[in-house]
């Protein structure tokens, strides 16, 4: 029997313990080891003590999720490795879905689940992600209708990394995730890399739980836009995406994402946070030719979906 190996990092709250609750209701045995990314909350220990086949690493100081996550990765013992944000719930059924999907010798070294929209369980919250040709990241059928995976959908370029399986032994043939991301676009990163030895993504429609969108930081919030900014400037970076071809492509839809930002959330927190992540990089890769085709909307089309899901978000605020 394949050994699967739960990774759950946090920062405290309330949130947690669900997540636990729903891992305990799994079919397939795991091991499940539980981050506390330098909190240094009581009730976090609280919590693990009182469930049965739940470790604890605690960290000194808040090093990030990239970090975070590869320590993990290095400490447990699964042939698959699950991540799992403390902002999710999963249903019965999660783990054996992710895991029936995974095949490392076919290639097959990454799985995606798909999430409910928590507020509003009958459309997908992320299903995986999603990149155009600027590499700009999307949470893939988000806000779909949830009875759209039963007509059957390609599978994502990548798993986001909110839910997710990966073989555990690819994920750190890769280096896992880049620590220069504290936390945002580490998934797309590793992905590309993952991509670049040959590796792919498959969907586990068995594999359903609910996401609570952006509770760890919160929605516009000027902390999480700089830090999806500086992931953005150090992926455009680190992939060689600037070439005179594209930018006007990537000009033209981060400005549209920061001047949202600077009208809704009423800071520029994005556009510091591309210019630090831009500084902090020298390009590594060649730009990824081996995306597979999909949507890839304009401008205007990214303006309109990004405002449409902050829409939604900010009515349940």
């Amino acid at each position: 029997m394949t050994a699967i190996s739960v990774v759950v990092p946090t920062i405290g709250g309330p949130r947690l313990a669900r997540v636990l609750d729903s891992l305990a209701g799994q079919t397939l045995p795991h091991q499940t080891l539980v981050v506390d990314d330098g909190s240094g909350d009581p009730a976090i220990a609280e919590l693990v003590r009182e469930r049965d086949g739940v470790e604890l690493l605690a960290l000194e100081r808040n090093s990030g999720f990239s970090r975070a996550c590869n320590l993990a990765a290095q400490r447990v013992d699964g042939d698959v490795l699950v991540l799992l944000n403390d902002d999710c719930v999963v249903d019965e059924g999660f783990l054996a879905g992710l895991v029936e999907v995974l095949d490392p010798a076919a290639g097959v070294t990454m799985a995606s689940s798909i999430m409910r929209d928590w507020a509003e369980p009958e459309l997908i919250d992320s299903a995986g992600m999603e990149l155009d040709h600027t590499l700009l990241v999307w949470d893939y059928l988000n806000g779909e209708p949830l009875e759209l995976i039963e007509r059957g959908v390609p599978d994502p370029v990548g798993p986001s990394a909110a839910a997710a399986a990966f073989d555990r032994s690819a994920f750190l043939d890769v280096g896992g995730f880049d620590e220069g991301l504290f936390a945002y676009w580490e998934d797309v990163d590793l992905v590309l890399r993952m991509r670049r030895e040959g590796q792919t993504c498959r969907l586990a429609a068995g594999a359903t739980g609910t996401h609570e969108h952006s509770a760890s930081f919160g929605s516009g919030s000027a902390r999480k836009n700089y830090l999806t900014g500086y992931g953005r400037g150090y992926v455009l970076r680190k992939w060689s995406v600037m070439t005179a071809r594209r930018i006007p492509a990537v000009l033209a839809r981060d400005a549209v994402v920061c001047a949202g930002q600077a009208v809704m959330d009423r800071n520029l927190s994005g556009v510091r946070g591309r210019i630090r992540g831009w500084r902090d990089v020298r390009p590594q890769f060649p730009y990824p030719a081996d995306l597979p085709a999909g949507r890839a909307p304009s401008a205007l089309g990214t303006l309109q979906r990004r405002l449409a899901r902050r829409a939604r978000l900010r009515s349940r605020d």
